[in-house]
């Protein structure tokens, strides 16, 4: 049986080896024998070093809205992305929001048929307090208001900016049967004027679990040109 030799005795071989050739010899052996180990090793250092920079410096988003089943033009993507950093003012602080611009459920006679993985992200947002805004359809302001996770407008809302919106303010019944301005209609705010491109009502609405509402709340007055 062939003896085994340690890590330390191999490693001894290989050193003695490099020591005896010449500079392009080397290169070349390194290259030859090594090359795949030091490959994989960069990339576990890139990736590792990726998710530990990401850990400590990289910020969560202030801000985060979506368009559900009211998607926006690829050009209004752009506009709104940039025109409400610096509305924000969030360049200043270096900060960053999202905006998801294009999520799609189908639906059938009230029913969902398509696109329950989104909706399941959706949710899965809203639990975790990763979605401030909602810009959806009147179903799926019906459906989470039912459900308790939108705030009441009018509670929430300074007086001039109620006062704006207060005709456009859409009122729902939650579980508890309990009526609240839950939505706003801004199907004829001036920036979804110009940005949503399907047919319909266009409602608003704010989760009641955000961490962001001055943020939020910021961004109903954007969409107003307030």
């Amino acid at each position: 049986m062939l003896e085994k030799k340690s890590f330390k005795e191999n490693f001894k071989i290989e050193i003695e080896k490099l020591k005896k050739m010449t500079f392009q010899d080397k290169i070349w052996y390194i290259k030859e024998y090594y090359g795949i180990q030091i490959l994989l090793t960069i990339i576990v250092i890139a990736i590792l070093g990726s998710i530990f920079y990401n850990m400590i410096f990289k910020k969560d988003p202030v801000f985060t809205a979506m368009y559900l089943n009211r998607p926006i033009t690829n050009e209004s993507y752009e506009k709104i992305s940039t025109e409400f950093s610096t509305y924000a003012k969030l360049e200043e602080t270096n900060d960053y929001w999202e905006l998801k611009p294009n999520v799609n459920v189908t639906l059938k006679d009230g029913i969902v048929t398509g696109g329950m993985e989104y909706l399941a992200k959706t949710n899965a947002m809203i639990a975790g307090q990763l979605l401030d805004v909602l810009v959806t359809e009147e179903y799926f302001i019906n459906h989470f208001a039912n459900q308790n996770i939108l705030v009441n407008f009018e509670e929430i809302l300074p007086p001039d900016l109620l006062e704006i919106v207060k005709d456009d303010l859409v009122y729902i019944k939650n579980i508890d049967g309990i009526e609240g301005a839950f939505a706003i209609d801004v199907t004829n705010a001036p920036i979804i004027k110009e940005s949503v491109y399907v047919a319909g009502p266009i409602y608003f609405s704010i989760l009641a679990n955000t961490k962001h509402l001055d943020t939020s709340i910021l961004y109903l007055k954007y969409l107003y040109n307030i």
